[in-house]
């Protein structure tokens, strides 16, 4: 019932960052609603309505699959109480009212669950592509930079050279590669990188 959840450590409410937290919790909560039950029943009482609280848990804490192990859990722990009991003080109408209810809850409630937490998910996805898009942005940017710098230091030792200051322009060249070199080194692998995942992209996307 875990899987497909996050993980303990992200963050949001503890019964979403603390599922087994949350599963104990339910669990405790079904057992007291149920002593409750058999203490109450037959004496008018609607205790078994706190039957929502576990369910209500379960769905908001693992989606619709939560809410429905919930609701069928909750209708079951019902069912038992009232048929061992043997009063049988509730009617058809009662049954219905109680089994759609608790139905009703665990699945629109799990589902909105499952559909906030997939948004929650998109929204963090498109964070990432826009954060990568922006690191990209500003690396090529740096490269371009770089290119332009060391474009201008060549023409200045071709100039050099064509006015006979050789020594000169060996100076600037040899600045120009040791100035060049590490920045290139630094901005290379990022981009070898970004370029690497793109050809593997396009290696699935064409694969029958």
């Amino acid at each position: 019932m875990t899987s497909g959840n996050p993980d303990e450590s992200d963050a949001g409410p503890w019964y979403r960052s603390r599922p087994r937290a949350a599963l104990l919790v339910a669990t405790g909560l079904f057992a007291a609603v149920t002593v409750a039950h058999v203490i109450a029943n037959g004496t008018g009482e609607a205790v078994d309505i706190l039957y929502a609280l576990p369910v209500a848990l379960l769905a908001m804490s693992f989606g619709l699959r939560g809410g429905l192990i919930g609701a069928t859990t909750g209708i079951a722990l019902f069912a038992v109480v009232e048929l061992s009991d043997g009063i049988r003080d509730i009617d058809a109408t009662g049954w219905i009212s109680r089994t759609t209810g608790l139905l009703l809850l665990g699945v629109l409630l799990g589902r909105a669950t499952d559909q906030v937490e997939s948004a929650r998910r998109s929204a963090a996805d498109a964070a990432d592509e826009r954060q990568r898009l922006e690191d990209r942005a500003r690396r090529q940017a740096e490269g371009l930079e770089i290119s332009h710098s060391i474009l201008q230091h060549l023409a200045v030792a071709k100039w050099m050279i064509e006015t006979g200051d050789e020594n000169g322009a060996i100076e600037v060249l040899t600045s120009t590669m040791a100035t060049g070199e590490p920045m290139v080194a630094e901005l290379l692998p990022m981009c070898l990188i970004g370029s690497e995942a793109e050809g593997i992209t396009r290696d699935t996307t064409h694969d029958p």
